[in-house]
């Protein structure tokens, strides 16, 4: 049968919207199906396109969820504004979420009722605990500044969003070049010119953290080294020992606070010298494993190596950090809380 030319000429405008509608549902189709993740334990995690209710149970990461931009997605946290109140300050679509669920008590019977597409979690066994009632589950879990960055992109790719995924290739080149940075100061410097440091948890009980931390990369990557040779978070240590180590510098944890006038702490050299600091908390301890870290750094390399370091203003750094990574315009009396571990003025 020969080809009515008129009339394919008037068929082929219809012809390419349906071939276009096509295409574009095809696209859309492939785009809404699940996306495998792999995590921070190597497990591969089918994870939905669109996660719009989140549990994040790791205390840590719920700022790095703020940063990517999930702050109203998150549904069920960890954390609460008595504990981290800056957090809230900034995120205050946080106030909407369940709050202060602690990771070790939590349902998961609670957490199906919710309809919660992703959990992220700070340990492999609660990971593969929560999939066992059909939770999609990811570990987050890091203790370096190398794996800080992999577990951020995995929760960027997880999220699923420009949003998400321009801000964490933003926040590794920020680290990236911090550490540069620190490595062009300290890279001269004799091993008998890096102050030992030590970073005590708690004060009752005694607790310090050792090797194998977050704190120990930030320590050496700001020129100094640990003065506690055990490895891990919180250990238990003993007055004695920490007189035996002879740390250089003492470093507070925020929540630890400074030790009484009558502390034996106060004993020690690095209270004589001067040589002690608490460190500074905004929306996460920035000596813990939040993305403040970016600025532990240079806080940190300017306490340990001031001389090295005077070209850096911590203020100015807060400030930027704060608008570029959070959108949040701190005020000075803001930034002075901040660097003082003080919670701000009011919510």
């Amino acid at each position: 049968m020969p080809v009515n030319k008129t009339l394919l000429k008037r068929q082929l405008p219809a012809l390419g919207l349906i071939c276009s509608a096509f295409c574009f549902s095809t696209a859309a189709t492939a785009s809404e199906q699940n996306r495998q993740i792999t995590d921070m334990d190597g497990t591969v995690v089918s994870v939905p396109p669109h996660p719009a209710s989140i549990a994040d149970l790791w205390f840590a990461h719920n700022e790095i969820l703020v940063m990517l931009g999930a702050a109203q997605n998150i549904t069920t946290s960890a954390e609460s504004p008595a504990e981290h109140p800056w957090l809230f300050k900034i995120a205050p679509a946080l106030r909407h979420a369940r709050t202060g669920v602690r990771p070790g008590a939590v349902s998961p019977e609670e957490l199906l009722t919710q309809k919660t597409d992703l959990v992220f979690v700070s340990g492999q066994a609660q990971a593969e605990n929560l999939r066992r009632f059909s939770l999609t589950t990811l570990d987050a879990r890091y203790v370096t500044l190398p794996a800080m960055l992999k577990s951020l992109d995995m929760t960027a790719q997880a999220l699923n969003t420009v949003q998400a995924r321009e801000t964490a290739q933003h926040y590794r080149q920020k680290m990236e070049d911090t550490l540069l940075f620190l490595k062009k100061h300290t890279d001269a410097l004799a091993e008998k010119d890096k102050p030992r440091v030590l970073h005590i948890a708690r004060l009752a009980p005694l607790q310090i953290d050792g090797t194998d931390t977050l704190i120990n990369s930030w320590i050496e990557a700001a020129g100094g080294k640990n003065a506690a040779t055990v490895s891990g978070n919180h250990r238990p240590v003993s007055f004695e020992q920490i007189v035996a180590w002879q740390p250089d510098i003492i470093i507070f944890d925020p929540a630890a606070g400074a030790p009484d006038a009558a502390s034996p702490l106060r004993t020690l050299e690095a209270f004589r010298n001067n040589r002690w600091a608490i460190n500074p908390e905004g929306v996460f301890p920035w000596d813990r494993y939040g993305c403040e870290a970016l600025l532990q750094l240079k806080w940190a390399a300017k306490l340990i190596h001031p001389a090295l370091f005077n070209d850096v203003d911590i203020r100015k750094d807060t400030r930027d950090f704060y608008q570029d990574f959070f959108r949040y315009t701190l005020t000075e009396d803001d930034i002075n809380r901040i660097l003082n571990a003080q919670p701000p003025a009011a919510l």
